[in-house]
């Protein structure tokens, strides 16, 4: 055996098919001009993708080596699972997201054939549009080398081996050369050389592994070569989004590895130092982009607002002669124009899916207040009724016209698929159960189905297929399964709802009934609901702290740390116990049960239509008759 091809496999089904038929098409070229067949043999190591990947892999690509992880191991020890196994002269770890020239093979194996004293191989790569990637080459990543990386100064010197060392500038990109560091995209290595030197670090989840594997070549003594005698085309990071806060933490942590394991003093130190400050400059500028996002939409209905109020203002004082002071006026109107908007927020106006009742429910209960209000408002700014009248109005259409202008409210559209978490016997009768009951918004015909215990995998599923409804069985899936499902779910605008059924019966969710489906568009997880528990949060823990020498004269002083917990974000009063990245420690649990099965059912029954005023009693007995 001559050759290994290794991809490792995460949700990029269609990149995959693509790779796979383009390192068909090299090795019929590289029998055809050797003359050697069965030389060599090629390994797919999928990490639990939900894209239907290894599903393709059987059927279209029966002769490729499927190794079906169970859970997502990551790039490192997906690798060492094939390359132990693997008998070939050569390895070659290929990403799922590059296409190989018809030559490829065949070149890489005359070069290396030629070259004893080769330990890896890489060639040049090029993106989907033909731009030369230049991470095809490049050179130890030394604190000033990261540095002009991360700062950007590299590209006042691309040509430069001071400036731009990190990628190798100085070498041409045309010429084959000996380099530093290779791409862990195509990674061409000796067998031989591999057995001396070690596999690839476990410890490098994804990424910085190729750099700390190719660095150990160079040390055991071995050379790495930047071949230009073939291409490749590498469409880059189709697995992780490159430009998401997560993947610069992955990256940068895992160049922290590195560091660690490679570096000493103060140079290990330098280096630690430019990628934290890297993390955290990343880290700043999504969290602007995150705060932009949210308040630029508010921002620009509540200037149309406040600009429309100021029209019907003038038109109004024309019909009335009444003429109305334009400084105090513009005061007035915007604090009109900010409580309409406050109070759409408050009422889920905001959060997508844009639903027509929330609005309608937001700009309803802003105007209520305000016209009750009216009286207490000082005279300067109680200068016309008509104004509170119409604005609704006004606010209405700007808002109504405005998002479907736009493209983000579009009426009556539909998820693009459901997905139905269940046994197989089970999701056949939920199937036909959610066919004969009417059920709020309309679903697509296309539905997926994951076992129970898939339910780890539910965010990619949705993320990966668009799913737009998210079924649980309730027969099928513990409720504590739920919750943390609906945990990593929060930032999704999915409709989650859970399907009860006993025998092929009906069951409502409380027993028999006519409710066979439990509607979680309340669930405790929702935009709506944690937005309403940290109100309730901080107005509570405002006022105890308000009143802390009442408590401790009362002896109930445990409550003012508790509340600087609760007002911080550290805590909150009423939770219940089940695992998940949005769950908050709690003072209270919400249910208080010895039997566990009642406890989860309880617990289930909470989070699925969440209510503050709930959490305000719990409060309320615990402070006044517990303490």
């Amino acid at each position: 055996m001559q050759l290994s091809v290794i991809i490792v496999s995460y949700n990029v089904e269609a990149f995959l098919a693509q790779c796979l038929v383009s390192v068909e098409r090299a090795i019929k070229h590289y029998y055809e001009a050797s003359g050697k067949k069965d030389a060599i043999e090629v390994f797919v190591v999928d990490n639990i993708s939900v894209d239907d990947t290894t599903e393709m892999v059987k059927t279209k690509f029966p002769w490729v080596k499927l190794i079906e992880n169970k859970e997502n191991v990551g790039f490192s020890i997906a690798n060492n699972q094939a390359i132990k196994i693997s008998e070939a002269k050569y390895v070659l770890l290929l990403n799922p997201d590059t296409v190989v020239q018809e030559d490829t093979f065949t070149e890489c194996m005359t070069f290396a054939d030629a070259t004893p004293k080769l330990g890896c191989l890489g060639v040049p790569m090029f993106d989907g549009t033909g731009t030369f990637l230049p991470e095809s080459k490049r050179g130890i990543p030394t604190p000033w080398a990261s540095f002009c990386r991360i700062s950007g100064l590299f590209h006042l010197g691309p040509g430069s081996e001071n400036l731009n060392s990190y990628y190798a500038g100085h070498l041409s990109a045309d010429e084959t050369n000996k380099i530093e560091i290779l791409c862990g995209a195509f990674m061409w290595m000796r067998r031989e050389t591999l057995l001396e030197v070690g596999m690839l670090d476990e410890d490098f989840f994804m990424y910085g592994e190729d750099i700390d594997l190719s660095w150990r070549i160079i040390e055991g003594g071995w050379d790495n070569y930047y071949f230009s005698g073939t291409r490749i085309i590498h469409y880059k990071g189709e697995s992780t989004k490159k430009g998401s806060l997560n993947y610069v933490t992955i990256f940068y942590n895992a160049m922290l590895i590195f560091a660690a394991k490679h570096f000493e003093g103060s140079q290990a130190s330098i280096f630690n130092m430019f990628i934290r400050i890297a993390i955290y400059a990343r880290a700043g500028v999504s969290i602007i982009r995150r705060v932009l996002s949210k308040i630029s939409w508010p921002v620009l209905e509540g200037f149309a607002l406040h600009v429309g109020l100021f029209i019907l203002l003038g038109f109004y004082s024309d019909y009335s002669g009444i003429l109305y002071d334009k400084s105090v006026t513009i005061k007035a109107l915007c604090i009109y124009s900010v409580f309409w908007v406050f109070t759409l927020y408050l009422f889920g106006g905001y959060d997508k899916p844009w639903i027509p009742r929330r609005v309608i429910r937001g700009i309803a209960v802003g105007s209520l207040v305000l016209i009750a209000g009216y009286g207490l408002l000082p005279e300067a700014l109680r200068f016309s009724r008509a104004i509170l009248l119409l604005g609704p109005f006004w606010f209405a259409a700007v808002v109504i016209l405005g998002r479907i202008s736009l493209g983000g409210w579009r009426l009556n559209a539909k998820p693009t698929s459901r997905l139905i978490i269940a046994s197989p016997t089970e999701s056949t009768a939920i199937s036909n159960m959610l066919d004969s009951v009417e059920l709020r918004g309309n679903i697509s015909e296309s539905t997926t189905v994951i076992g129970p215990d898939e339910i780890n995998t539910v965010f990619d599923v949705v993320r990966i297929k668009s799913i737009g409804e998210v079924v649980f069985s309730g027969r099928d899936v513990s409720a504590t399964d739920i919750i943390t499902a609906l945990s990593s779910l929060v930032n999704k605008t999915v409709v989650c709802r859970i399907a009860w059924t006993d025998d092929g019966s009906v069951m409502g969710a409380g027993g028999p009934g006519p409710d066979p489906v439990t509607e979680l568009d309340q669930a405790i997880y929702g935009l709506s609901a944690r937005r309403s528990k940290r109100i309730l949060d901080l107005l509570s823990s405002l006022t105890l702290l308000l009143f802390s020498p009442l408590l401790i004269l009362s002896g109930r002083s445990p409550w003012i740390s508790r509340s600087f917990r609760v007002l911080l974000g550290k805590a909150t009063w009423v939770g219940i116990d089940a695992p998940g990245k949005e769950s908050r420690p709690s003072v209270f649990n919400a249910v208080e049960n010895d039997d566990d099965r009642i406890k989860e059912r309880m617990n289930l029954a909470y989070a699925r239509k969440y209510n503050w005023f709930e959490d305000l009693k719990l409060v309320f007995r615990a402070l006044f008759i517990r303490s």
